[in-house]
């Protein structure tokens, strides 16, 4: 059986700049590099978790902002569509995570088979990245279109959560993003807003499990 780590490995070639981003699947295919150091991988990651985990397996791993170009950037997500646009809304990192795709000739992302609808999934939420005196303001734009917006809180400490940007993440829900599009646009073109979660037309292909637990890649247009 092969699995979404062995699959996503088989993709690399040797002296490639590789992207790391979030979750169990990409610490998965970490491990899996750590294994082949004959491949000498230039190792560069939007998340300081993931550099910190990546370095107590034994990899070395720099910023996504030091890389020029990435050959391959792998990733997680929370909800994927059968075009490949994506929410990657709760690690909450997004704006780092969009530099990595932006770099990318391939962005790819790895997920249990679970996440991946033809619809993007109402129980995610959107995310953005906002400036601290914008927040009031958007938060009242999103109930004005009636869309739920509250400030994202801290789970371990009573506070509020901010990025390395020194800015605030608001989570926004809807009954339904069938109009994610024209919601995102609105939203991302107020001012003070640095980044939204919603990824459209940076997937280049995805990594899952099919219905046997067998890790298939699906590239953009293969779902209709």
């Amino acid at each position: 059986m092969t699995t979404i780590s062995s699959l996503a490995f088989s993709k690399i070639k040797p002296n490639s700049n590789v992207s790391l981003g979030g979750g169990s699947n990409v610490f998965n295919l970490a491990k899996e590099i750590e294994r082949h150091t004959e491949y000498k991988l230039h190792l560069y990651s939007p998340s300081t978790l993931t550099i910190m985990k990546c370095k107590s397996v034994g990899l070395f791993v720099k910023t996504i902002q030091e890389a020029t170009t990435i050959d391959l950037a792998f990733d997680g997500c929370d909800s994927v569509d059968y075009d490949l646009n994506a929410l990657k809304s709760n690690g909450g990192i997004h704006y780092f995570e969009k530099i990595a795709a932006q770099k990318s000739k391939e962005y790819v992302l790895l997920l249990p088979k679970k996440r991946l609808t033809p619809t993007l999934s109402n129980k995610i939420q959107l995310c953005l990245e906002v400036t601290p005196d914008s927040a009031g303001q958007i938060i009242k734009i999103c109930h004005k279109m009636n869309l739920q917006a509250t400030i994202r809180k801290g789970r371990a400490i009573a506070d509020l959560v901010y990025t390395k940007n020194g800015n605030l993440l608001l989570d926004i829900f809807s009954s339904s993003w069938a109009e994610i599009d024209q919601i995102n646009q609105k939203l991302i073109n107020q001012n003070g807003v640095v980044a939204s979660s919603y990824f459209k037309n940076l997937v280049t292909n995805l990594i899952t499990g099919n219905e046997d637990e067998d890790a298939v890649e699906i590239k953009k247009g293969d779902l209709k």
